[in-house]
């Protein structure tokens, strides 16, 4: 079984705290993780999630198409041979502000939403992830209205 806290710390985290970029790469890679998972929570593989999750990683992030690549494979080597979110959001606990949490949840919320309905297991899933992350039950709430007043707007 793969130790998802040591590939973290050996191929995510930085070696230095004092790298300036270590927090941006700790949140590239946490959040690839995460949004993968969402999108096979319904056990569909939706070509409309993954271009959602593509280019959300793109356009937050800024990176090169190499990069992201890059990230989106590791991400997927990471979920498919981790046993539970737990070991994601615990780095997630550890690394991130309260604000990059909240951002994550929407996040999420947007990838449950690109195929244009949501899932219960999708629902479930992004639930169970605030709550393991401390985002608290109205930014949850808060997340899902925002995304779909947007879809509604048609954003």
């Amino acid at each position: 079984m793969l130790n998802i806290r040591k590939f973290f710390e050996e191929r995510l985290l930085p070696h230095s705290e004092d790298d300036p970029n270590a927090r941006r790469r700790d949140l590239e890679y946490a959040t690839a993780a995460l949004l993968l998972e969402v999108a096979k929570a319904d056990f569909e593989d939706d070509a409309l999630e993954r271009a959602v999750i593509t280019a959300m990683l793109h356009d937050t992030f800024d990176l090169s198409e190499e990069a992201l690549n890059e990230l989106v494979q590791m991400a997927e080597s990471a979920t498919t041979k981790a046993t539970d979110v737990y070991q994601f959001t615990q780095l997630v606990n550890e690394h991130y502000h309260y604000d990059d949490k909240a951002q994550l949840v929407r996040n999420l919320w947007q990838v449950a939403y690109a195929d244009g309905r949501l899932d219960r297991y999708e629902e479930q899933f992004i639930r169970k992830v605030s709550g393991l992350i401390h985002v608290s039950h109205s930014d949850f709430i808060k997340a899902k209205v925002e995304v779909l007043e947007e879809l509604e707007r048609g954003q």
